[in-house]
């Protein structure tokens, strides 16, 4: 756990000397220092921790086998074999194979596309952006993308195309989603949020969508005992992998910070601001998954989807609080919890220890 905990402190440290610099430079020449000193050197830091992490995740394993599998097929040969992994993430391993036999390389284009995502998207919409970038490490994808690389590539692709969520342009979105789904085939599920994301925060449609929730979460195994009747997930067993209940304890922060955003709702320009509602929506069905996964672990895989949208709300309301005793408090206070509650989800995973490729 020694890594993980280094790295949650030097983003902090990072955040904190960013924020002392930018309050003394706007103070003497009413200039903000630029967040690209902050973006730049924790890129670099997290880039080269996914890059040369080592193999002690399962899916890092598969990812290299299969990455030897693709490249033994001419360029076009992988176009009709018909393999069970995406189009688009059998070409990128295909692509980067006419470079390279290493697999290395491929971590690296895939680390890069990942935090390139977040991190676009992170500094053009947060309003404390090394805040949101430790919420990203500690309870966000970062880690996750250590194990199942495609599913968080397929999240950040939509990450950064919500631009058009946000503007209502359904058909720009759609293709965003379509060039996901290439990645990972989850990401449809994106089309009908394009809808869902979109309703407004009022009393009615929290009460309504608590209500279906609650009846979707109590009645869920015989909602998917009916989808497999029509061959949805008709191949996963009780005992198939991910198809038991996930630890309590991975719900634990998700329904608390979707809760929070309940209180403060009011904090939201959700009437007039697409954005503002769309981050809302997403932090409480982020919470919905997770408390789905607690029968079903596979469901969690969802909540990638619109766990990103609470990085960016939680810091909004907090520069909305008026008291700024308060708000420092509430910040000291979140940053505790991430670190702890990111040490308590990888102790004695398949995460920890960490290592680096070449320690093996």
């Amino acid at each position: 756990m020694t890594m993980y905990i280094v790295i949650s402190i030097l983003l902090l440290f990072m955040g904190l000397l960013y924020e002392t610099i930018n309050s003394t430079s706007t103070d003497l020449y009413k200039k903000e220092t630029p967040s690209s000193f902050f973006i730049v050197p924790s890129f670099i830091l997290l880039f080269f921790i996914s890059t040369f992490r080592g193999d002690f995740t399962t899916d890092y394993t598969n990812y290299s086998i299969l990455f030897n599998t693709y490249n033994n097929y001419d360029f076009l040969d992988i176009f009709t074999v018909g393999f069970y992994q995406e189009i688009g993430y059998v070409l990128l391993n295909r692509v980067i194979g006419i470079f390279t036999s290493n697999e290395i390389y491929l971590f690296a284009v895939t680390t890069f596309i990942i935090l390139f995502g977040f991190y676009h998207h992170i500094s053009r919409y947060s309003v404390n952006i090394w805040l949101s970038v430790i919420m990203f490490v500690t309870v966000g994808s970062y880690y996750t993308s250590f194990n199942i690389t495609r599913q968080i590539l397929a999240a950040a692709i939509i990450f950064i195309g919500s631009k058009f969520l946000y503007e209502r342009k359904f058909f720009k979105f759609l293709w965003v989603v379509i060039l996901a789904s290439l990645f990972h085939k989850t990401a449809l599920i994106m089309i009908p949020f394009y809808f869902i994301l979109n309703f407004r925060i009022n009393l009615r449609n929290i009460f309504l969508i608590s209500a279906g929730s609650a009846v979707i979460i109590y009645f869920f195994q015989d909602i998917l005992y009916i989808l497999q009747n029509f061959g949805i997930y008709d191949n996963y067993t009780g005992q198939s992998y991910g198809m038991t209940g996930a630890s309590f304890a991975n719900a634990v922060l998700p329904i608390a910070l979707a809760i929070f955003s309940l209180f403060n709702s009011k904090k939201l320009d959700s009437k007039n601001n697409n954005t503002h509602r769309i981050w809302f929506n997403a932090t409480i069905f982020y919470a919905v998954t997770n408390t789905l996964s607690l029968q079903i672990q596979m469901i969690e895989r969802l909540s990638y989807f619109f766990a990103p949208y609470a990085l960016l709300l939680i810091p909004y309301i907090f520069s909305k609080m008026n008291n700024k005793y308060l708000k420092v408090i509430y910040v000291i206070a979140l940053i505790a919890v991430l670190i702890l509650y990111n040490y308590v989800i990888l102790a004695d995973s398949v995460f920890d220890p960490y290592y680096f490729i070449w320690e093996k």
